[in-house]
């Protein structure tokens, strides 16, 4: 199945302080962790961290494409905006 590479900026934890960070979705490999390869330079190289709900989220969202034939990337895209237009219905009820 082919799949484009995306970027996302998530949240990560540098030694108690927390930055964005950009992670690059694409068509990883069945037998590692989508962002494992990210995720352990991240933390050899800069001493950041992923945070593990997001780890949760992709894995749960990689197994979801595999069990349907989607693309991971466009999965990926699609959670984020529902995401965001959830988080903007909440705000306006405030």
């Amino acid at each position: 199945m082919a799949d484009s590479i995306k970027k996302f900026t998530v949240q990560c934890d540098f030694k108690g302080q927390s930055s964005p960070f950009s992670i690059y979705i694409g068509n990883p490999k069945s037998d590692a962790h989508p962002i494992h390869h990210q995720d352990s330079w991240l933390v050899k190289e800069r001493g950041g961290n992923i945070p593990n709900r997001v780890k949760e989220s992709l894995q749960k969202l990689y197994k979801l494409s595999q069990e349907n034939g989607i693309s991971f990337s466009e999965l990926c895209a699609y959670a984020i905006t529902v995401v965001n237009n959830s988080d903007k219905k909440d705000d306006s009820k405030k």
